[in-house]
């Protein structure tokens, strides 16, 4: 018999890119938000304030609440790699979307620093390490997310319709909400973790559900 999960453990996950998802480096960006916290920058908390961008917080937000607040997040983002938790929650935090702080995975980040990982592999391996059974969202953008476009889009493939890639210079947005939210309400058979293989391995057959809004949302 399979032991039950606390259901703390099984709160819906959402694999979370910054930059052009919540940063359009404009005005600032990520060396900026690193100076900042780090105490160098002339205005710390102008730049903390403004770091994402108003609609990509307010979709987040929105995703957040419509979720109950029952939510975690991993970040796939470079940023994980120049900052620390403690840091990246001080941004969150500032930046008023402290709920990110707040529900922050207790392995927080997908794994860095390791020769030939591409994003998609480190998700998959922190899938492969961590995964409880929790249905996921993977939010990225079109350019450091290109490798999640070669996902197979076969119903079994545990990431189809599963990855949500965000325009560069647009970010997130709430034309992306239902099929994120429908992702984070669709359960994922613990049986198709197995259909997670390397990239080297997989077969690219068909285009992979993936969602692009209109710019004009």
């Amino acid at each position: 018999m399979q032991t039950s999960i606390p259901e703390e453990e099984v709160r819906p996950l959402v694999f979370l890119d910054i930059d052009d998802v919540l940063c359009l480096n404009c005005p600032y960006g990520g060396s900026d938000a690193l100076e900042a916290v780090a105490g160098r920058h002339a205005d710390p908390e102008s730049v903390l304030r403004e770091i994402f961008a108003a609609e990509a917080k307010r979709a987040l937000d929105s995703l957040h609440k419509e979720m109950g607040g029952q939510l975690r997040y991993v970040i796939s983002s470079s940023w994980r790699q120049a900052f620390s938790r403690e840091q990246l929650e001080r941004v969150f935090r500032a930046a008023d979307i402290g709920f990110v702080a707040s529900c922050l995975h207790e392995k927080w980040a997908t794994p860095s620093m390791l020769r030939g990982l591409d994003r998609l592999a480190e998700i998959e391996l922190w899938l492969q390490h961590h995964y409880r059974g929790e249905p996921f969202v993977v939010l990225d953008d079109d350019y450091s997310g290109e490798t999640l476009t070669c996902i197979d889009a076969e119903d079994a493939q545990p990431l189809a319709a599963r990855v949500v890639l965000c325009s560069v210079g647009v970010g997130l947005t709430v034309g992306h909400l239902p099929i994120i939210v429908a992702a984070l309400r669709r359960p994922l058979p613990r049986t198709q973790l197995n259909r997670l293989t390397s990239r080297t391995t997989r077969a690219i057959a068909s285009p992979p559900l993936i969602f692009h809004p209109p710019e004009e949302m």
